[in-house]
């Protein structure tokens, strides 16, 4: 993506990558990690992302950090999953945020850059207990993402 975004560490054997935001609440660390939830022939990676606690030793997804860098951060989520993608071609990408608001974000994330994200993403959308293609202004409870 063409938008600013952070460096970030990944451990490909833990399949995480490991970030850090920059703003007001000083510098805080991120990490977004890919589960696989379901075996071939679907190939479906649970995307969990969120502050990293330091009791759990994993990301936090109830945290609400607001350090003013959102779109910097979406872009740098974005860029973990071009790149793990990239590993991984065969691999449906399940995004679900830990609430309604959270799931309205990474919306609102596809569809600020779906330019890029549709010319390299296939995305559906659930909605009304279905999967349907992702169109901008309907408002889905997860979300689908695979390389085309």
């Amino acid at each position: 993506m063409k938008a600013d975004k952070y460096e970030y560490n990944k451990i490909p054997e833990e399949l995480y990558y490991e970030f850090f935001s920059e703003g007001p609440k000083g510098k805080i660390k991120k990490l977004v990690r890919y589960k696989l939830i379901s075996e071939p022939p679907d190939y479906i990676f649970n995307l969990s992302f969120g502050d990293w606690n330091e009791k759990t030793f994993d990301a936090d997804d109830s945290i609400t950090t607001n350090n003013k860098d959102r779109q910097k951060v979406f872009a740098t989520v974005a860029d973990t999953v071009l790149d793990f993608t990239q590993l991984h071609p065969e691999a449906f990408i399940f995004a679900q945020g830990s609430t309604l608001s959270r799931t309205r974000l990474y919306q609102m994330g596809i569809s600020a850059f779906w330019e890029e994200i549709g010319g390299l993403f296939r995305v559906i959308g659930y909605v009304n207990g279905e999967w349907k293609p992702f169109r901008k202004g309907i408002n889905y409870q997860a979300f689908l993402i695979k390389r085309k």
